[in-house]
């Protein structure tokens, strides 16, 4: 028998370390809202977005970076901090406002679990939005699979949770694997809500919170399934995020 590959999801990013990430492809996920940005703002033209954890330390680095072209972005509690020029809207990130630009990004969840995350041997970011283009990415490597969902102040999210369940799905299908129970956890959510997928986000946590501030419609951008072909990965010295590989040969979304 073929031996099985090491498939893990982590609900929330708390309990990474350094050592459990040691020779593995970690996947980032957001869903609401960071990586389908990051997607979107890099597809836009964007050349490199820098994660960033905090608010102020975005403003230095982004007032360091004044004499090339770069953009301030994010959000705290849903909403850009002052003075930021975008928020965490996806729709924001057009190519007028993108092409040959650096982003300087910072969220309240999702940033810091891609810092988090950049300790794996390589982290890859996912949206519904670029799933296909993740699949294939993952079927060509062989090293464990760490998927990492930013969650929700601290709590498992439902939007996450989905999308982890579809990669987990992707992979079971495609090859032997060994499954944490937070996998199976996230599958399952996937089996029961994959098919409603605007409805499900719409009712998480997350999107309630998001149709209260009038972002309905970062909640549909975020379910386009494989609106982009592209997938960005972190690069190290300075740790950025660019795009490291574009196209899909076919979808591996629902049928």
């Amino acid at each position: 028998m073929p031996e099985e590959r090491v498939v893990r999801v982590h609900l929330t990013p708390d309990r990474l370390t350094p050592e459990l990430l040691a020779g593995s492809v970690a996947v980032v996920i957001d869903v609401l809202r960071a990586t389908t940005t990051i997607i979107h703002a890099l597809a836009a033209g964007c050349v490199a977005v820098w994660p960033i954890a905090e608010v102020e330390e975005a403003r230095r680095i982004a007032d360091g970076m004044r004499a090339g072209r770069v953009l301030l972005g994010g959000e705290r509690n849903g909403v850009p901090p002052p003075g930021f020029d975008l928020g965490n809207s996806p729709s924001e990130y057009t190519c007028v406002r993108c092409k040959g630009t650096t982003l300087v990004l910072t969220t309240t969840n999702g940033t810091r679990a891609l810092l988090r995350a950049a300790a794996a041997a390589r982290t890859l970011i996912a949206g519904f939005v670029n799933y296909s283009a993740v699949c294939e990415q993952l079927a060509e490597e062989t090293c464990p699979i760490d998927i990492v969902c930013a969650g929700y102040h601290g709590e498992a999210a439902l939007e996450d949770a989905l999308l982890a369940g579809a990669l987990v799905e992707f992979l079971c299908e495609h090859q032997a694997v060994a499954l944490n129970d937070a996998a199976r956890l996230a599958w399952d959510c996937f089996e029961h809500h994959g098919r409603v997928l605007d409805g499900a986000l719409e009712i998480s946590a997350g999107g309630v919170h998001l149709r209260r501030l009038g972002y309905d419609e970062d909640i549909r951008a975020a379910a386009r399934v494989d609106q982009f072909a592209l997938v960005p990965e972190v690069r190290h010295d300075p740790l950025r995020v660019e795009i490291g590989a574009v196209g899909i040969v076919k979808s591996r979304w629902l049928q």
